[in-house]
């Protein structure tokens, strides 16, 4: 078994039928595939709604345990210091939960989807396919790789802080999320360093949806210069576990000129101001001059190279995904075409938001190319391709 629910929790299980076990051999044999008819059906019941439901569904001890104590065992569990499987978990945690984010969103196996539940952490073989924002297997082995994730890689072993980090924020987020952050006490560590609100109750969705509120787009929000701010976007129903131009995600953009350190105070509720909560310095703007770093929420040319940017028919490629203005149709679904002119290159253009198999996260296989690799940077760059 894999995922939010490993062998040691079979075990917890069983134990509920132990002492009123029957003593006929026929009885024994259906009291002992009853814990597993009870799972199953567990199981059944979450996974018959959409996979993709975002909202938290089925029995409240899915994810909660009130004692921590079934049969004198534990229920809560946690990945083990080997990063290979799970391990019984003797303290409580917080909320009630039988296990951290990790815990719950993390594989022994290979799948991105379990029981309804997102992986973003397989611990055994790289995934085939992933999730929009790819996956934390590659960083245990290569910081380049994903960001560096309390509870699953240490600090990166190149950088003492986040690149083009603007702020003066000692033991916090900006400078590692491999670390406990100390700086406010009401904010959270290591996943929950960018995912500040996390509300699966609250998330309504069933489905494809705009999300334009608290707890915004994914549970990212901001803090501080960002409070009562988040990230607004459709959300795609099962996070890009199957993708077209037509079923993907979307995120809103907003295009302008930043000579500081920009964020949702002065770009919006867009991904790209999101990203500089800690690489700020990444996205300042040029008026004039040459570009010494590639510019983020800036619309595409309708001119040049970049008039054929997509194709000639501009379909969206979920691969180079883009940023919306704010006049697009938000409530009318993915758009399976890129308006050239209007629409922007942002920073998960090129990168995934937790890793990728590919250097500096990017989406594509930049360094083997053009020999083994792919250059996505000519969808856009089209007499470069």
């Amino acid at each position: 078994m894999t995922g939010r629910l490993p062998a040691l929790l079979d075990k917890n299980i069983s134990l509920l039928y132990l002492n009123n076990m029957p003593r006929r051999a026929a009885d024994q044999e259906i009291a002992m595939k009853k814990p597993l008819i009870c799972l199953l059906a567990i199981l059944f019941a979450i996974g018959i709604q959409s996979p993709a439901r975002a909202k938290i569904r089925g029995n409240c001890s899915n994810c909660h345990t009130m004692h921590n104590s079934q049969g004198g065992l534990p229920m809560a569990y946690e990945i083990n210091e080997s990063l290979s499987g799970y391990t019984s978990d003797q303290s409580p945690n917080p909320s009630l939960l039988v296990t951290n984010c990790i815990g719950c969103h993390s594989s022994t196996g290979s799948s991105v989807i379990e029981n309804g539940v997102p992986i973003v952490f397989n611990m055994g073989a790289a995934p085939a396919n992933y999730l929009a924002a790819g996956n934390f297997c590659w960083v245990r082995n290569d910081d380049a790789k994903g960001h560096n994730v309390l509870g699953i890689s240490p600090i990166d072993s190149n950088l003492t802080s986040a690149p083009g980090n603007p702020w003066n924020c000692a033991n916090s987020c900006h400078i590692s999320l491999a670390v406990r952050q100390t700086a406010i006490d009401a904010l959270g560590s290591g996943c929950e360093g960018c995912h500040l609100n996390v509300k699966h109750h609250a998330d309504k969705g069933t489905g494809t949806k705009y999300v334009n509120a608290f707890p915004w787009y994914r549970f990212l929000s901001g803090h501080m210069s960002g409070e009562n701010h988040g990230v607004e976007g459709i959300e795609d129903e099962d996070r890009q576990y199957t993708y077209s131009p037509t079923d993907h995600n979307e995120y809103q953009g907003m295009e302008g000129d930043y000579t500081s350190p920009a964020g949702f105070y002065n770009l919006g509720n867009t991904m790209t101001a999101f990203c500089c909560g800690c690489h700020g310095n990444f996205h300042i703007e040029q008026d004039s001059g040459s570009w010494i770093r590639h510019p983020s929420d800036a619309s595409i040319p309708n001119s040049g190279e970049y008039a054929a940017a997509f194709g000639e028919s501009h379909i969206y490629n979920p691969l180079v995904p883009v940023a919306r203005p704010a006049s697009f149709s938000w409530t009318g679904g993915p758009s399976p075409t890129v308006t050239i002119g209007t629409d922007m290159v942002m920073c998960l253009s090129c990168h995934r938001a937790h890793g990728s198999p590919y250097y500096k996260m990017m989406r594509w296989d930049y360094m083997n190319w053009p020999e083994n690799g792919y250059d996505g940077c000519g969808t856009c760059h089209t007499s470069k391709n």
